[in-house]
């Protein structure tokens, strides 16, 4: 029997430390690679844990439309606005740590 790896990680990511801990790594992977699609793919994994994307729209006060296009990577760079938004309706908060600490 093979699992499959998309609904093992929904399982997985039931976990709300689970979460986190999936967005950090997937974040730390961006600073290190540049690409950050695999950001926003955890980001739209962790929403779907939780509710579903248009819910979540609704909740963070976007258009649905606007939020799939950033996590399928179709609006390049969004901004650090956007990104917060996101980020506080799941309960996080963007932070800063010097690099090498």
């Amino acid at each position: 029997m093979t699992i499959d790896f998309d609904d093992f990680l929904n399982k997985e990511l039931q976990n709300e430390e689970k979460q986190k801990e999936w967005l950090k790594q997937t974040i730390l992977e961006y600073t290190q690679d540049g690409d950050y699609s695999e950001f926003f793919r955890a980001l739209e994994q962790v929403i779907k844990a939780r509710t579903t994307v248009n819910q979540f729209a609704n909740k963070v006060g976007m258009n649905r439309v606007q939020l799939i296009d950033i996590l399928h990577g179709k609006t390049k760079a969004p901004s650090i606005i956007t990104i917060n938004k996101i980020l506080s309706g799941l309960g996080y908060k963007l932070s800063l740590e010097k690099i090498g600490a």
